[in-house]
């Protein structure tokens, strides 16, 4: 606060001061101040009092000011008493406030400024790191749903299951009895663990909340599940191949017997009924024994060799437009390289082409068909060939003759064995 001025006023009863002396004194003390060690000099001998008055009229003058010789006294007297000078009040909290409440316009800006910066900085941090952590936790709950979706499908297929349980089990053919009976005994001690886990996980393990407080816990949780699904997976498939097992064993027992029926009353041959036998027997056997695969093989043999049995036909080279009567294909281990065949049909007595299980060479695998090529060598299939191209006609188009009873068709061409179904 500045200090008051009475200093330089008039004394009671004088004349009062005008505001251009008070001006004037107050500017003479400024000046006085800035030449303090002027002053101090000049002060110390009072003997030069008159000069000094004097320098100080002389520098205002310069300026073209004029100033009394006591109004220049008055300002002398003035600085050695501080007048017209300024000190500063003591620091205190109230002090403080005001300064800052005067100055709030400032401090208001720098308040808007570190506000900024703190949002951006903020920003800058935040924002990425909530992107990162969705996208974690949609990545988590992917899993999660993936997981999920294989515990529902794993839920349904136990549904199928659980419905072949008494019809693939219950009251095998007595050949197939016992494998059965293991089966059954393997399925009903694995059956019951499946289930117990395909319910899925409680929504607090996976939900938001729950994976932002502990994401490590809820990972751990989903890695467990998903272990915990793979062992009912494996277990469930495991049941559902013994159940198939089960079903192909009880299947192939039925059709067994049913071939043995039709060999019933069938006049055979010692020969003929010898090789029926031994196919029936390797049969029995491996149904007996539940292998699976040796069973469906020796099925298949004795199948078609109580077919071929039963039938009577004769084999006629097809002789048709559009069809082909011969067919060679490459083979390596061929004299030349190829393998020559003959198109050929089987005809009972009515004139039906039958259709006849063949085994196909090339893949092992017996299909039912009508139409079929037997290896010939190649001597036969360049006789057809040329038998064909002499007028469009195949003259002599048997080439075997099979007899009810009788397993092997009588070939009237030589052949080479083997055949195919596919060309």
């Amino acid at each position: 606060m500045n200090t008051p001025l009475p200093a330089v006023l008039p004394a009671p009863g004088q004349p009062r001061t005008s505001m251009d002396e008070l001006m004037l004194a107050m500017d003479i003390v400024d000046t006085l101040r800035h030449e303090q060690s002027l002053v101090e000099r000049e002060l110390a001998s009072e003997t030069r009092d008159a000069d000094f008055v004097a320098r100080v009229q002389q520098i205002y003058a310069s300026q073209g000011i004029a100033v009394s010789d006591a109004l220049v006294r008055q300002g002398v007297e003035a600085l050695k008493q501080d007048r017209f000078a300024y000190t500063p009040p003591k620091r205190t909290f109230a002090v403080r406030l005001a300064e800052v409440w005067v100055d709030r316009w400032r401090w208001a800006k720098r308040a808007m400024i570190v506000g900024f910066l703190g949002v951006f900085g903020y920003g800058i941090v935040a924002v990425p790191n909530a992107w990162m952590a969705g996208r974690e936790y949609r990545s988590f709950l992917q899993q999660y749903v993936e997981v999920s979706t294989v515990a529902s499908a794993l839920k349904e297929r136990q549904g199928l299951v659980a419905a072949r349980l008494n019809s693939d089990l219950t009251d095998p053919p007595d050949l197939v009895a016992q494998p059965v009976a293991l089966i059954a005994a393997e399925v009903q001690r694995d059956f019951p663990m499946i289930g117990a886990g395909l319910g899925g996980l409680p929504l607090n393990v996976v939900s938001k909340s729950a994976y932002t407080q502990d994401a490590d816990a809820a990972r751990r949780a989903v890695a467990d599940y998903r272990t915990e699904i793979e062992r009912h997976r494996v277990t469930l498939e495991r049941v559902e191949d013994r159940l198939a097992d089960a079903h192909a064993l009880t299947t192939g027992a039925r059709r067994y017997e049913q071939l043995a029926l039709q060999l019933t009353g069938l006049a055979l041959g010692d020969e003929m009924a010898t090789q029926l036998h031994e196919k029936q027997s390797r049969s029995a056997a491996a149904l007996a024994s539940g292998d699976v695969g040796s069973a469906n093989l020796a099925l298949a043999e004795f199948e078609q060799a109580v077919v071929q049995v039963n039938l009577a036909y004769t084999l006629r080279i097809v002789n048709r437009e559009g069809v082909q009567s011969g067919v060679w294909r490459y083979h390596e281990d061929a004299p030349d390289g190829k393998n020559y065949y003959l198109v050929v049909e089987a005809v009972d007595g009515n004139g039906q082409v039958l259709s006849l299980p063949v085994t196909n060479e090339e893949t092992q695998r017996a299909t039912t068909v009508a139409r079929f090529a037997i290896r010939v060598p190649q001597s036969e299939y360049d006789k057809v060939k040329a038998d064909k191209l002499d007028n469009g006609l195949i003259d002599d188009a048997i080439v075997g003759e099979k007899r009810r009873g009788e397993l092997d068709v009588d070939y009237r061409v030589a052949v080479a064995g083997g055949a195919i179904t596919e060309w």
